[in-house]
């Protein structure tokens, strides 16, 4: 496995305008949160900045690296749990903050699962979430396993509803529900009936059901082991 976190920085003296690894990151999430990895170039990223496209190898040695160091920037604005929060408040305040990540930062949880998330602040969150649930009682095998099926939800739902609002979609039925509805009526009765359940039309009640689903699955695994 190759990652930027296996080598050291190099030293920005000498750099046109004084170009550093951090000054680069900055700007990447700049434009990533603008226009998304797909039209992030490294000659684009160094226009940006004023500077020789070669100069930014001489601290990011490759697009790759440069998106490894771009989310983990994101991982540090979780609000880590304090040390006496309940394992409970502590992992919903994270699942809403990594919700409220998505939408701000949408190229980030598209990455999920594509780059590697082992950087300094990466493993800080992940660790936070592995304390708290030890201090429920899980032992280290189920509580690894508990944060992984919770962050599985919240980053599968937050990456479906960022493409969903991508693609202009609204947190209310769509304009076209009934035509949808005339042309499954016939051989998908139950469906036809679901569209008009207003609980599924809710981005934000849709995101608590599901995240209530897990936990009450993870207390009562909590709950058997006491």
């Amino acid at each position: 496995m190759e990652s930027v976190w296996f080598g050291k920085p190099r030293p920005g003296s000498g750099q046109p305008l004084g170009l550093s690894r951090e000054a680069i990151v900055r700007k990447a999430m700049e434009m990533l949160d603008a226009d998304g990895l797909a039209k992030l170039s490294m000659r684009k990223l160094a226009a940006a900045l004023g500077a020789a496209p070669m100069s930014l190898y001489w601290h990011v040695p490759t697009k790759d690296a440069l998106i490894e160091l771009c989310l983990d920037e994101v991982y540090g604005e979780f609000p880590l749990p304090g040390p006496d929060d309940d394992w409970e408040t502590a992992v919903r305040g994270m699942m809403h903050a990594m919700r409220h990540l998505a939408h701000k930062h949408p190229w980030w949880i598209r990455g999920q699962g594509e780059f590697n998330s082992i950087g300094p602040k990466a493993v800080a969150m992940s660790d936070a979430m592995l304390t708290t649930m030890l201090g429920a009682g899980l032992s280290l095998g189920a509580a690894a396993q508990s944060i992984s099926t919770i962050s599985s939800f919240a980053v599968g739902y937050s990456i479906a509803e960022v493409n969903f609002v991508a693609r202009g979609g609204m947190d209310s039925p769509p304009p076209d529900l009934a035509k949808i509805a005339d042309l499954h009526r016939e051989k998908h009765p139950n469906y036809v009936k679901m569209l008009d359940v207003q609980e599924i039309w809710t981005l934000e009640g849709q995101f608590e059901f599901g995240l209530d689903c897990v936990i009450d699955g993870i207390k009562a695994r909590v709950a058997a082991l006491r």
